[in-house]
């Protein structure tokens, strides 16, 4: 019981005779109901004794009514004891859910230490913690560290120290227009400056590129700007994180979060430090270096079905709210999620904005990196950030860091457990041949690499045979983006086909799977110029489908469906649209596989909105605008009268919803299974990589299945031809010189 209770400071008290007392704070109000509470008010000011209250209510409440109402104020946090702390410090620390007077103590007898790294001093952050009572001390237990750049040299070294001491501290930026305050990082807790250093690197990395070629580690100054105010607001805010640090520590906002507070545009943003597993300082980096490749064990995944989105095992809205803390432009992944045109009720596209690879960069490649490199398409808003968010995961896990399981052999001694890349990449003769010319002539998702040396040592990542249950290797060049290999010795490189993020390993592989049948089927098509039958949306009896035809009309567009199916039986499907209203048709495409044929059709709907959205904003009175050259090209040329396979084959009957048979299973690994199974009917084998990254999290795996086509333009014999023959869609196979000229520039 308190010996002297009184309201806490916080609260502003209103008495309502007969029977109510109101409770005012900035947080909210409270109403007290009862007549006794009305009579207790005048006494609860910290200067009358619980003894004093009940003699001055004597007969007007019994001692037991008084003693009971009082607990309860109590146990709800409305009164404390009285103490000397001023009233408005006192209410502070109250709001905080806290005990004042404790809170008070421990400031007093805390110490604190301030270090400094760049040019910047301490004089006026002593001040202000002098003026909360807190003792500043070389010796303190707490540090503060000031600097003018999150990277500094020097930090390293402290960081060490502070992991080997297992001491707190608080990393502050009180200089330039936006000022950061923390984290906090706490030994064993979270993680550490080496973590947030990984992820402010990556987001730098023109100033990374050009630190580089200077060969300096010295951050260039850029937080220049200040004013007197802003830096005594940073540091006041700092003060008093400080402050709420000290009184309780383990509840304290910035442990393992950097507050951004941009004074220009008056802007606060929260960013979360991940905590690197693999991090070298404060992780576990040597056995992630010792480690042995593990053997992928599938495992029961009950799944849901996303509207769009296939089979997942849990939903877009669950997995975004999961992972959205790797969207930061300070401490993610990802930069920035944005739309690049406002949406509406139909169609969602999102837009990020990542990093490239810090391996093998160049000037060119920077200058692409301005702009965003991953796209989310969905039906909804969520299932876009979702698809966007997983689409730059993909990137960042798929990215080569040197931390990779990888052996150093020659494609000889690896014998049958090596796959030859030219078994997953089908360059033809001709093009190895006419490499010279036909890079210099085509984009770069077109480049044909150099001729493979079977006798030269390189690097080997193992990737798990789902199908023979073992290990095999594949070079590790055509495993991961940025792979360091001169351009002239580069005999393969790592592209996005069968890579794949879902929240487990079953998912992701399943949707990696998908990926490569129907780019498969999409290079059967397209490079020979198939005719192929329309599509009955009417059959699929989905009213989303019934209001983008009108949406599409009222735009001056029109689009329809081709099924791509081959001999997989897996629906595939390519959704087509162009202008009707005027030149140039501005033809653009999505493309989609599933199980589900609905799923499919909604995957290549949906992707086609993507595109024609991002082309212009679906402005009808706009052309598509890419800054990719072969893009514009095609929409600028581009016609259903010069480009016929585009078409509905006029002389088959559109397919119907209840053409297509549906695997139904409720497992993801049940799914996974039957791929496997089915790949292997086909004479195909199914490998998989796991890239998932233990700082993310996501699982990312890649797909590969030597012998499905990419939809690139790779000419080399294989199903590329035979399909076609062996569907009865063409009477023999085609030469490589009566292929569609024009690549597939997706």
């Amino acid at each position: 019981m308190l010996i002297q209770p009184k309201f806490k400071e916080h609260f502003h008290v209103e008495v309502s005779p007969p029977k109510s007392v109101f409770l005012f704070s900035e947080k909210g109000h409270f109403v007290l109901t009862g007549r006794l509470y009305c009579l207790l008010v005048p006494l609860l000011n910290g200067v009358y004794t619980v003894e004093e209250i009940v003699q001055c209510l004597q007969g007007q409440a019994s001692a037991d009514e008084i003693i009971y109402a009082l607990e309860q104020l109590e146990h709800k946090g409305y009164i404390t004891s009285a103490n000397n702390i001023l009233p408005a410090e006192s209410a502070f620390w109250e709001l905080l859910h806290g005990d004042a007077k404790v809170a008070v103590e421990r400031l007093q007898q805390a110490k604190v230490a301030i270090a400094t790294f760049g040019k910047i001093t301490t004089e006026p952050l002593n001040a202000i913690l002098e003026s909360l009572n807190i003792n500043v001390s070389d010796s303190g237990e707490f540090t503060v560290v000031l600097t003018d750049d999150y990277l500094q040299l020097g930090l390293a070294t402290f960081n060490r120290e502070a992991l080997q001491n297992k001491r707190s501290w608080l990393l502050v930026k009180p200089v330039g227009g936006t000022i950061w305050i923390g984290p906090v990082f706490r030994p064993g807790h979270t993680g550490c400056w080496e973590c947030l250093a990984q992820r402010l690197r990556m987001n730098r990395e023109v100033e990374s590129f050009v630190q580089e070629q200077k060969q300096t580690l010295n951050p260039f100054p850029v937080s220049r700007a200040a004013l007197p105010s802003t830096v005594q607001t940073g540091l006041n805010l700092a003060a008093t994180e400080i402050a709420k640090w000290l009184t309780n520590p383990e509840q304290h906002s910035l442990e393992g979060t950097l507050l951004s507070f941009d004074l220009v545009n008056f802007n606060l943003q929260r960013h979360t430090l991940v905590r690197r597993p693999q991090c070298h300082c404060c992780g576990e980096a040597t056995e992630f270096a010792q480690q042995k490749p593990q053997p992928l064990i599938l495992t029961s995944q009950q799944k849901q079905l996303s509207d769009d989105g296939g089979y997942r095992s849990c939903l877009p809205e669950q997995a975004f709210q999961y992972y959205e803390h790797h969207i930061s432009p300070i401490t993610g992944v990802i930069r920035s999620l944005f739309q690049p045109f406002q949406n509406n009720d139909l169609i969602h596209a999102y837009v990020v904005d990542h990093s490239l690879p810090r391996e093998g960069r160049e000037l060119e490649n920077l200058r692409k990196a301005v702009r965003p490199k991953s796209f989310g398409k969905g039906k909804t808003a969520t299932q876009a950030k979702m698809s966007a968010l997983g689409e730059a995961i993909e990137r960042y896990s798929g990215t080569y860091t040197g931390e990779e399981l990888r052996v150093k052999s020659t494609y000889g001694k690896l014998g049958e457990l090596a796959i030859h890349p030219y078994e997953c990449m089908y360059y033809s003769v001709a093009q190895y041949r006419d490499r010279s010319s036909w890079n210099e002539q085509h984009h770069f998702i077109q480049w044909v690499p150099a001729p493979f040396d079977t006798t030269q040592e390189i690097e080997w990542t193992p990737i798990w045979s789902l199908t023979h249950q073992k290990f095999k290797y594949l070079p590790t060049a055509y495993c991961y983006y940025g792979y360091p290999i001169a351009e002239e010795h580069c005999f393969c490189y790592a592209d996005t086909n069968g890579t794949a993020a879902g929240t487990c390993k079953e998912e992701a592989i399943l949707q990696g799977f998908m990926e490569l049948v129907e780019r498969d089927a999409v290079a059967i098509w397209w490079y020979n110029r198939l005719r192929r039958p329309a599509v009955d949306l009417n059959s699929f009896d989905d009213p989303y489908l019934h209001k983008l035809k009108t949406y599409y009309t009222f735009i001056g567009r029109d689009f329809w469906v081709l099924d791509l199916t081959t001999d997989l039986k897996i629906p595939t499907f390519a959704a087509i649209s162009r202008r009707t209203n005027q030149q140039p048709e501005d033809i653009l495409f999505g493309f989609g596989t599933h199980f589900d044929a609905k799923v499919a059709l909604l995957r290549a709907v949906t992707e086609m909105n993507q595109m024609v959205f991002l082309s212009n904003g679906a402005n009808s009175n706009s052309s598509a605008k890419f800054t990719r050259q072969d893009m514009q090209t095609w929409c600028n040329t581009a016609t259903l009268e010069n480009q016929t396979y585009l078409a509905p084959d006029s002389n088959v009957i559109p397919q119907m919803y209840t053409d297509y048979s549906s695997y139904r299973s409720h497992d993801l690994r049940e799914d996974v299974i039957a791929c496997v199974d089915l790949a292997g009917k086909h004479g195909l084998e199914m490998l998989v990589l796991d890239q998932t990254r233990p700082d993310i999290s996501m699982s990312v795996v890649k797909v590969v299945v030597p012998g499905l086509r990419h939809f690139w333009a790779q000419f080399a014999p294989g199903r590329l031809y035979e399909v076609p023959v062996k569907m009865g869609w063409l009477k023999q196979e085609f030469i490589e010189d009566q292929l569609n000229p024009i690549p597939m520039f997706l």
